[in-house]
């Protein structure tokens, strides 16, 4: 049986931006809505969900990342909001991208699609997960609008990482595979 690893190449948080989410967890979790908070060190903006693929193509991944190139750049993060004001099933914080993080995922996918990694279909949008939601409750809007302005912030990007995912019944377990320096 081949050993399959589930990948994806993210844009990493300072740790003052990931304990400001977790403060704005605090007021997510008063809503009586079910929600499973994202752990703050697995906090992460996805710029490539690659998904299952077999260990033996790591290294073609690898080195295809290693041929990405890009400058260092600037990212604004936005409100905490929900992905779906009618059924959301995410409790996210927007990223105001002036461009240059769609590029870089566009760079990603780019090195990728020669391998077999099939394109995204869906127009990138720069988030950061802060929750899921299981079973939605009217007040969890509450929640998320009360802290809606309390987490603003402005980070610099100058690096991407290639990351394992492990699920496991306690939540997904990252593992830095690599990092690529822009």
């Amino acid at each position: 049986m081949k050993k399959m690893v589930r990948l994806f190449v993210a844009a990493e948080l300072p740790e003052e931006i990931r304990e400001r989410f977790a403060l704005a967890q605090e007021e997510i979790r008063r809503s009586r809505a079910r929600i499973t908070l994202v752990g703050t060190k697995e906090m992460h903006i996805t710029l490539k969900f690659i998904g299952e693929v077999e260990g033996s193509r790591l290294p073609g991944i690898t080195d295809a990342l290693g041929e990405v190139t890009a400058t260092p750049f600037t990212l604004d993060l936005g409100s905490v909001t929900l992905n779906s004001p009618r059924s959301p099933r995410v409790v996210w914080a927007d990223v105001h991208d002036r461009g240059a993080c769609r590029d870089l995922a566009a760079k990603i996918e780019s090195a990728l699609v020669p391998l077999g990694i099939p394109a995204e279909k869906r127009r990138f949008r720069p988030h950061i997960t802060i929750a899921r939601v299981r079973q939605f409750h009217p007040s969890l809007l509450e929640e998320v609008a009360a802290i809606s302005t309390s987490c603003p912030g402005t980070f610099i990007v100058d690096r991407f990482l290639l990351k394992k995912s492990e699920l496991t019944t306690d939540g997904p377990v990252y593992t830095d595979i690599r990092e690529y320096l822009l």
